[in-house]
């Protein structure tokens, strides 16, 4: 026997509804891992900034401090 209107009508609501659900999930999902990914595009940048500033340290350990004037 053919399904009737209603029964798809219903059988429909239940895809849309279970559908929904699951972007809902998803879009959790993606809004975490964008926030994971910010945190550690933050954290990557910081770090590049401490390597630079190590590295100019170790390129000019006495930097101008250690400088006899001119006078010398």
């Amino acid at each position: 026997m053919p399904e009737s209107i209603e029964d798809r009508v219903i059988r429909l609501e239940i895809q849309l509804a279970h559908t929904e659900r699951i972007c809902e999930q998803l879009n959790e999902v993606v809004t975490s891992l964008s926030r994971g990914a910010d945190e550690r595009d933050r954290l990557i940048k910081r770090l590049v900034e401490q390597v630079k500033d190590l590295k100019g340290k170790v390129e000019d350990p006495g930097g101008a401090e250690d400088e006899k004037p001119p006078h010398y």
